[in-house]
């Protein structure tokens, strides 16, 4: 008889599981992004949020929590409830961060992946006062003043370094004087302010700072020009045949969410995704829409990692010691 309850207290168990689902969320949900305001998550984040509020019949509250290269927000929301009601807005930063900062404690394994939502392209952009009008220039004048440049970076180690550093293996060395931010925001401000020569960011932070005229594009990272700008080459078809590298943002929710909340999750970030108010306000800032389930994400990420690892370890071995 006690085997027998046993048996039926663990089929009461999974016959509730899919309950989960059909009773989440039971209370407004908080979107932590990891970024201060400026950056390309904080562009995604507003988007997102209000399609979400209707499908999940919930306010989506977005909180930014910048820092320390996104791991400040990854800390907050692991240590989260696993219920699906905090999750985190994140891109390969936390890829990145993790293998510059092991002992932070906390990485992509940290979390239970819910969806990649989007990919977007690097851009290097300039200041119209600099005079560089396109990459061939912008490489020359590297060559003719080795680390006379100060380039920003959103991100001391962050994919923006990451993505120079490719390049400039691939062209023999490229010498800079590289300017890290706490933020794409603030790093824009400082080139539109010409306070520094050039800057590597996300596409959709600078869209409209480009559209404006404020800020001259140079070239993208990925492998095809961007749909959103598509005067703007490539460095493939430019300097560096063959180069490819390109971002991502994604959701995460806390390890140890239930399978089915991770699950309903995903289907309504998708949905939201496939929105074309949504979609559409996302291409246009130059986001191309990946949506891809937890495994594939997982495996995206993976390959992120092996690709930036090398760089990260080359970076840290230049870095003063203390």
């Amino acid at each position: 008889m006690l085997h027998r309850r046993h048996v039926l207290a663990g089929g009461a168990l999974l016959a509730a599981r899919p309950l989960q689902a059909q009773t989440f969320p039971q209370r407004p949900l908080r979107l932590v992004v990891s970024s201060a305001p400026g950056a390309s998550l904080d562009a995604l984040a507003p988007i997102l949020a209000p399609t979400l509020s209707a499908r999940f019949g919930q306010p989506v509250v977005v909180e930014n929590q910048g820092g320390a290269n996104g791991l400040l927000a990854a800390q907050q929301v692991a240590r989260a409830e696993p219920d699906g009601h905090t999750l985190l807005l994140t891109g390969d930063a936390i890829i990145l961060a993790a293998l510059a900062e092991p002992r932070a404690g906390v990485s992509f394994e940290s979390f239970a992946p819910v969806i990649q939502a989007v990919r977007a392209a690097q851009i290097l952009v300039t200041h119209p006062g600099t005079g560089i009008r396109d990459v061939q220039s912008y490489v020359e004048a590297i060559r003719t003043r080795p680390g006379g440049l100060n380039v920003g970076i959103p991100a001391q180690a962050g994919i923006a370094q990451v993505v120079h550093e490719l390049l400039g293996a691939r062209l023999g060395g490229l010498r800079v004087e590289f300017i890290s931010y706490r933020g794409g925001g603030p790093a824009a401000t400082d080139l539109i302010a010409r306070n520094t020569d050039a800057l590597v960011i996300t596409l959709p932070a600078v869209t409209e700072y480009i559209r404006q005229g404020v800020i001259v594009p140079l070239a993208v990272s990925t492998g095809s020009r961007d749909p959103a700008l598509p005067e703007v080459p490539t460095f493939a078809e430019t300097v560096a045949p063959g180069f490819d590298v390109d971002s991502w943002q994604g959701i995460l929710a806390p390890a140890r969410t239930p399978p089915a909340i991770v699950s309903a999750l995903n289907q309504t970030f998708a949905a939201t995704l496939a929105d074309p108010a949504v979609a559409d306000r996302l291409r246009g800032l130059g986001f191309t829409i990946t949506a891809l389930p937890p495994q594939e994400f997982a495996a995206r990420a993976a390959a992120s990692s092996a690709q930036a690892a090398p760089v990260i370890r080359a970076i840290a071995e230049r870095a003063p010691r203390g």
